[in-house]
């Protein structure tokens, strides 16, 4: 979906409000200390987290289904991470078992079609005592934009930016959905997380800081493979 507008989209996540200040702190601070951790990152994008990763001192793998941000992601990483063009739709034929300490899914669930069979290949990917860090759209937010519904489970055919072109398809699904299918993949919920603002966008983007303050955009966990449960 983000090829057409592969180059906008990541000079405008690089230092924006709601990607910046919002959501990376978020999962970065849920991913924890990663020092010498294999990470994979899962739709990396142009790598702005795996990026932020390898800073970090992680050893970093990932992919994106769109060429032009694993372009960009290789650039960003300066050629420290194993990054490749893959739809995450099919299996990761070649990531090994049991091979990454963490997986970082930022911003990317709600695209998935068939999520369950997603978080099952993270199951396998993982190692027993590794972690999934995830960030998705927070379900009240898409009920206060469309209406209907809480309990409504459909894609949805939008702009992701109300003032760009930048046609998108994502799923709404209440968190009592989004947590049975973690449960359902193998997964328990370590710790939930709706982000609060970083106290810099309360002076470099007021208007996005308040609207922060009152109503949560994104939703963040970190999961942790459940014991005995092996897909």
């Amino acid at each position: 979906m983000y090829e057409r507008f592969a180059h906008e989209y990541a000079a405008h996540a690089e230092d924006n409000s709601y990607n910046a200040l919002y959501d990376r702190p978020a999962v970065l601070g849920l991913a924890g200390d990663v020092a010498g951790r294999a990470v994979f990152d899962a739709a990396c994008g142009p790598g702005l987290y795996a990026r932020a990763l390898l800073d970090r001192g992680a050893r970093v793998t990932g992919c994106d289904v769109s060429p032009t941000f694993v372009d960009l992601a290789r650039a960003r990483c300066e050629g420290r991470a194993d990054l490749r063009v893959h739809d995450l739709s099919e299996p990761l034929a070649w990531v090994a078992d049991d091979s990454a300490d963490l997986i970082v899914f930022a911003l990317a669930l709600h695209y998935i079609d068939d999520r369950v069979a997603l978080l099952r290949e993270f199951r396998r990917v993982l190692a027993p005592s590794g972690a999934l860090v995830l960030s998705t759209e927070h379900p009240t937010t898409a009920w206060t934009r469309l209406g209907g519904s809480y309990f409504t489970e459909e894609p949805v055919e939008e702009s992701l930016s109300p003032d760009r072109d930048w046609p998108i398809r994502a799923w709404r699904r209440s968190l009592t959905a989004v947590c049975a299918e973690f449960r359902e993949a193998g997964f328990l919920i370590e710790e939930l997380l709706e982000p609060r603002p970083a106290p810099e966008m309360a002076e470099r983007f007021p208007s996005d800081h308040a609207k922060l303050e009152v109503l949560p955009a994104f939703i963040a966990f970190r999961l942790v493979p459940a014991a005995g449960l092996r897909s």
